[in-house]
């Protein structure tokens, strides 16, 4: 246990460990341009408390693409250019893919989780486990369950409005419940109830604590993180009491699927899941190591695709209030096509038959991109970039929000307009193939080896869920409650603020393919052996 002599000496090495590296510093090459930092804390007063996107695009503008700043020692490089980023990321991807430590995400249990693993063995055998199922774009495996739940979905909207709510009270829960069924049913092949499931709960409030305890600034064990030793009955310290209660929520999450999809093994019942065939590939020899990779690479799957699903679709929705111009478009092209008949499927994005709402999509991911400032790299060494020095330990953000705001990627970057990524014989701004601006896919999902493993699925999940919508309702602003293109949460995955919007079933004809989807589950995942219909 620590007393408090051992306190003071901690604080002590701290400050001449400041010092030291303040000093030697001095005589390196120097960093890059910044905010004016103050001797010992940095830029601790400066750093935002809130939407640090918005706050880091302004620095870019002022400092320029490449940004230094400092926290308690700590260096922090802001990237607020795409070729930045490439430069570093990718480039430099071999010492450049660590993460920051989070203390407190240790103590809770998150340091396991694929999005805070270190670049090693285990996050390895995790990205490489995902390649066969979610590896490519063309890749058929789940469409079948993105189909039936996202029919699901707007049946379930279509109920809401049935009963009286039509300014979207509901939405952002129909959007969230899912999210979660599609990732549930593919990592693990459980089916979600319609209302209140238990497992849902339990990962909810699991979630929770992953947003809660790596939030930048919230602990100050992170700051300082030998106070991680204290004694647990230490006053005015109660991190330690918090990790705990949360630590229990973590392994339920991890435990609890894991045991449901083995039981269902044995009784020979498991459907198609992540989950089965990797224990399948592995065995009844199973080691502990291996167990433990298919645990945490199945939680992967959960935690990193269906929050920031939620958050794409739901600015999909939002888009589309703002700008019925968009979204009258999309509904010719889609009844064009459709006639009203049929529901539009993946194998209408496979062979691209609405150009439109590709770009729209496109759009969505561009204009709200779901990590705006990205989850920190950790530099390995110190670099060399441009005449700068990158030090080692340096956080590197690259600024997704500020890059996809690039005017000159992306001229008029505030206003939501699909055109720019269309020919001009499509009814787009582009002369030729070659001016059509960068796939923002390339941006908003991350850059060199920490890119986001789950990308198609997301991908998928967005598509599907934007031209269904279009294809059977009529999406408006309610007179006096616009909502901002700009009123988002704050958060490691920032969504749209609750918004109100009018809600309309198109047609007649819509109206009776929603009332053809079941009011309940009916989805079986297809054997390996069967061929998917098309």
């Amino acid at each position: 246990m620590l007393d408090l002599r051992q306190i003071v000496r901690a604080a002590i090495l701290l400050v001449v460990t400041l010092l030291l590296r303040y000093f030697r510093n001095r005589k390196r090459l120097p960093l890059p341009p910044g905010p004016k930092a103050y001797p010992l804390i940095g830029n601790v007063l400066d750093m935002p408390k809130s939407h640090e996107w918005h706050v880091f695009h302004d620095w870019g503008s002022k400092y320029g693409d490449v940004v230094y700043a400092s926290a308690l020692g700590q260096d922090i490089i802001i990237l607020n250019s795409h070729q930045a980023a490439i430069d570093i990321l990718i480039k430099k991807s071999a010492v450049c893919s660590d993460r920051p430590e989070f203390t407190m995400g240790k103590l809770v249990g998150w340091d396991q989780a694929i999005s805070l693993l270190q670049y090693d063995r285990a996050l390895k055998t995790m990205r490489r486990s995902y390649s066969h199922l979610m590896g490519s774009r063309s890749s058929t495996h789940f469409w079948e369950v993105e189909e039936q739940m996202t029919k699901r979905f707007i049946r379930k909207v279509y109920n809401d409005i049935r009963d009286g709510d039509r300014e979207g009270s509901h939405l952002q829960e129909r959007i969230r419940w899912t999210a979660g069924a599609i990732v549930l049913r593919i990592a693990y092949g459980y089916t979600v109830a319609e209302e209140k499931d238990p497992f849902t709960k339990i990962v909810g409030d699991a979630m929770d604590t992953f947003s809660k305890s790596t939030e930048p600034g919230a602990w100050i064990v992170d700051f300082i993180p030998p106070l991680r030793h204290l004694p647990h009955w230490f006053p005015f310290v109660s991190f330690h009491k918090i990790a705990n209660e949360w630590r229990g929520l973590v392994e339920v999450l991890g435990s609890n699927p894991l045991n449901f999809v083995k039981a269902q093994m044995t009784e020979g019942t498991a459907p198609l899941s992540f989950t089965r065939e990797l224990l399948r590939q592995k065995g009844p020899g199973i080691s502990a190591y291996d167990e433990h990779i298919i645990k945490w690479a199945a939680n992967g799957m959960y935690t990193g695709g269906s929050d920031t699903t939620v958050s794409a679709v739901y600015s999909f929705f939002l888009a589309m209030t703002l700008y019925p111009d968009v979204q009258k478009r999309a509904h010719a092209e889609l009844d064009k096509v459709l006639r009203g008949e049929r529901l539009p499927n993946l194998q209408d994005r496979q062979n691209h038959s609405f150009p439109y709402v590709d770009a729209l999509v496109k759009e969505v991911i561009r204009w709200a991109p779901v990590l705006p400032a990205s989850i920190p790299h950790v530099m390995r060494r110190e670099e060399e970039y441009r005449g700068w020095r990158i030090p080692k330990g340096s956080y590197v953000i690259s600024n997704l929000w500020g890059i996809t705001r690039n005017a000159d990627m992306y001229p008029n970057p505030n206003e939501f307009r699909p055109e720019r990524f269309l020919l001009k014989s499509q009814g787009g701004d582009c002369e030729t193939a070659n001016d059509i601006p960068l796939d923002p896919s390339r941006i908003s999902f991350g850059y060199g080896r920490r890119n986001c493993p789950g990308q198609h699925l997301a991908e998928l999940s967005i598509w599907i869920s934007a031209a269904m919508s279009l294809a059977v309702f009529d999406i408006k602003a309610i007179e006096g409650h616009k909502p901002s293109a700009f009123d988002y949460e704050t958060g490691v995955i920032s969504h749209p603020k609750p918004f109100k919007c009018d809600l309309r079933v198109r047609s007649l004809r819509a109206e009776g393919l929603l009332e053809a989807i079941p009011d309940h589950d009916v989805t079986v995942w297809m054997n390996p052996q069967t061929k998917r219909r098309h």
